[in-house]
């Protein structure tokens, strides 16, 4: 058991460090191709039930709520197979299909109408992520943070559990910090 756990960190770090390059936070361009690659790794090692796949809609998507901070750096997530699904990035500015999505980047852009915005985030099994100071406290699944200029990442466990999603315990591992 230790030996898998040991294993499923180690891959979840090579392909990291595969997809970003260093792990420490860089100016602004490189640290959301850094958030980009955390974001298709968070994909990988998460759980989604079965109904969030129905026929009609059988590919993983990414969304992007708010202002686009990634710029250019999204651009190649749509040659990434998540759980063997083809993917899609869609940039969106209004909750109405939140539903339909898997993982929802919420963007800074959308600080001040967070404490609204809640509610609607959790009607789906969709993972949550920001970068929004006390988004994981907020009830966000993954909260991208800083810590001694490296980022990291806080999970709440409670709110995917709630939702039915279930993360891998390699990526439980990682987390800077779980709730």
């Amino acid at each position: 058991m230790l030996l898998n756990k040991r294993r499923n960190l180690l891959l979840f770090l090579l392909i990291l460090a595969g997809s970003a390059g260093l792990l420490r936070a860089e100016p602004p361009n490189q640290e959301y191709q850094l958030k980009a690659a955390f974001l298709v790794n968070f994909a990988r090692f998460i759980i989604w039930p079965d109904r969030s796949f129905p026929p009609e809609r059988p590919e993983f998507t990414f969304r992007v709520f708010g202002d686009n901070p990634f710029g250019m750096a999204l651009d190649g997530v749509e040659t990434k197979k998540i759980g063997g699904r083809d993917s899609r990035v869609v940039f969106i500015d209004s909750i109405d299909h939140i539903e339909q999505c898997h993982l929802l980047y919420v963007s800074r852009s959308e600080t001040p109408n967070l404490r609204r915005l809640m509610p609607a985030f959790s009607r789906g099994a969709v993972v949550t992520v920001s970068d929004i100071p006390g988004f994981a406290d907020m009830k966000g699944a993954i909260e991208f943070v800083q810590k001694q200029e490296r980022l990291t990442f806080i999970i709440n466990n409670t709110i995917l559990k709630q939702q039915g999603i279930r993360a891998n315990s390699s990526l439980l591992d990682l987390a800077a910090s779980i709730r």
